[in-house]
């Protein structure tokens, strides 16, 4: 929610100034819209009962995604920018990746 209603101040905790600029605000925008979908999708699925595995899916592939974008760009970011993200990004990932066999 943070990243899709202050895009400036939470994408800055992550990419620094750029994260104020109109543009850097539509993607940061787009990836809070994006985790958004993926969390009210799985708790509709748990909510009526339907399959929940592909949403965890979808959810642990986007954070294996965040984390290796995040990685690639850790000189131009900066550790001390990259690293908390990638710890967020990578744990998520792997708890979804770990739930996947408990599901449905």
């Amino acid at each position: 929610a943070s990243l899709l209603l202050t895009p400036g101040f939470a994408g800055g905790l992550w990419l620094g100034a750029p994260a104020r600029q109109r543009e850097v605000k539509v993607m940061t925008r787009s990836m809070g819209v994006r985790d958004l979908a993926l969390g009210a999708g799985t708790l509709h699925a748990l909510e009526t009962g339907e399959p929940v595995r592909s949403w965890v899916a979808m959810s642990a592939l986007s954070d294996a995604v965040d984390l290796a974008a995040t990685a690639l760009a850790v000189r131009r970011l900066g550790l001390r920018r990259a690293l908390p993200t990638m710890l967020v990004a990578g744990t998520c990932a792997a708890l979804g990746s770990l739930a996947l066999d408990r599901l449905d």
